[in-house]
């Protein structure tokens, strides 16, 4: 019966992805000035990719490696195409000469905005609205 009942939580256990946005969503408007525990200095450091590889880590995933650049998370996990990305799926995007790297929440719905939920957003954790066509990649 153990068997039967461990076999059944893997089969139907959440996936790592909404365990990464569960565990950054516990972070919810924490301020830069309380992220000591990143070990980065927000002042002169984005900070984004250090956020999501401190919620990789809690969650049971590999961070890629130099996770503190918000465009080395274009190598993390699986590629997915934008259209179809999912809840908790890693979404890097450009602005400029600039990435920032955060956690696919939704788009709107004309598809023209997504909403990622990460750190660094505002200088703070929090869901923020982007340009859809700001996204360069998608990651499970």
């Amino acid at each position: 019966m153990k068997i039967i009942l461990v076999i059944a939580l893997t089969l139907f256990a959440a996936p790592c992805e909404a365990d990464m946005l569960g565990t950054a969503s516990r972070y919810d408007r924490m301020h830069e000035r309380s992220i000591s525990f990143l070990g980065v200095n927000p002042r002169r450091i984005s900070w984004c990719g250090a956020f999501l590889a401190f919620v990789a880590k809690r969650s049971s995933r590999q961070p890629p490696d130099n996770p503190n650049m918000a465009r080395s998370w274009m190598k993390f996990g699986k590629p997915v195409v934008a259209r179809s990305a999912r809840r908790g799926d890693v979404v890097v995007i450009r602005s400029g000469k600039r990435f920032h790297v955060s956690l696919f929440d939704h788009f709107d719905q004309r598809r023209q905005y997504v909403y990622l939920f990460g750190g660094n957003q505002s200088n703070r954790v929090q869901l923020s609205r982007y340009r859809a066509s700001s996204v360069v990649a998608v990651r499970r």
